[in-house]
């Protein structure tokens, strides 16, 4: 968890006996909840680097949105802040979401990916759904299945860790699934099982799925470029502190994740004994949390995203990556 707060100068700092860093610097938390063993080895159809494999080092905005270095130095300068002393961000500024998808869409072509259209409606879905949409633009641009949408179940574990429970203000921490916890009526979670040695194996994370969480950002697109760009060593992922941790690129492996397509073990809520049957086509979805500052002076957004595959019963979605398309989103 970190706690943010104001200083004289109107900046975010964090508490640092928590570990913390200028929000604008990106706090990212690495989540170890299914890293690499969800995320096995692909080949992209189309570009891009994809688990296991990582980019060779961080990529720094071009434009820099933000003004930021990972260090946390800003310097108040539009597009996305106000001028001094207040470095007040501009949460909704056109000129600042302009220059963070094309910063965005830079990285990108580094990794010949080509560059993200969002759907028209972008500006007025919910951060939550804005979330889901730069995600899964992420992934198909890699020849990656999208997630298929927004579970309300999941939202809720989602926006529940943007600030737990008697934390300090800017709190934040990944989302986790409650043992008994189940994403939908009639639905399972599914797991990768191998056999081997007289028996099977599942992924050993503990957890059905991934999570990412982050603090200090002021938008998905934001929230997305410290994940996918910032994620590696002398970035601002935490638990990255030293080349080769077992956490760099942690978010950007979740996101990223080979999720099941089809699995023949599955799970009726989490923490339950896992089940073999007939083998059954799943459904990716995911679940989206945000808190943004309710007046100033105080932390700038939390994100924080959880992931599953589900078989069985295909869950309600709030909002489908289907919708997304249909307004324009490639």
């Amino acid at each position: 968890m970190f706690a943010c707060g104001t200083d004289v100068a109107g900046r975010w700092p964090c508490d640092a006996s928590l570990g913390g860093v200028y929000p604008q610097a990106v706090l990212a938390v690495a989540s170890l909840l299914a890293a690499a063993s969800l995320a096995g080895a692909h080949v992209s159809k189309l570009h891009g680097i994809v688990p296991p494999a990582n980019p060779a080092a961080n990529v720094a905005p071009n434009p820099n949105y933000d003004h930021c270095t990972a260090g946390g130095s800003c310097t108040a300068m539009p597009p996305c802040y106000s001028a001094s002393p207040s470095f007040a961000p501009k949460f909704t500024a056109a000129a600042c979401e302009s220059a963070e998808l094309a910063a965005i869409d830079n990285a990108r072509a580094k990794e010949g990916v080509a560059p993200m259209t969002l759907p028209r409606t972008f500006n007025s879905l919910t951060r939550a759904e804005q979330l889901l949409v730069v995600i899964d633009l992420e992934r198909v641009g890699r020849g990656l299945p999208p997630f298929a949408g927004l579970v309300a179940s999941l939202d809720a574990i989602a926006q529940s860790a943007t600030h737990p429970p008697g934390a300090p203000a800017g709190s934040f921490e990944d989302p986790t699934f409650p043992n008994g916890f189940t994403v939908a009526p009639a639905s399972a979670f599914a797991w990768r099982c191998a056999g081997g040695n007289g028996g099977f194996s599942c992924d050993g994370s503990g957890q059905p799925g991934a999570a990412i969480a982050a603090g200090g950002q002021i938008s998905a697109l934001d929230a997305d470029y410290g994940w996918m760009y910032d994620d590696g060593y002398g970035g601002s992922n935490f638990d990255c502190r030293t080349p080769g941790a077992s956490g760099c690129w942690g978010h950007r492996d979740n996101i990223l994740g080979r999720y099941p397509r089809r699995s023949a073990f599955t799970s009726a809520s989490f923490g339950a004994p896992i089940n073999v049957g007939p083998a059954r086509r799943t459904t990716l979805v995911m679940g989206a949390g945000n808190l943004q500052p309710v007046k100033a002076g105080e932390a700038q957004g939390n994100w924080t995203a959880i992931f599953a595959a589900v078989s069985g019963h295909r869950p309600k979605l709030v909002y489908s990556w289907k919708q997304a398309v249909a307004a324009g989103a490639r």
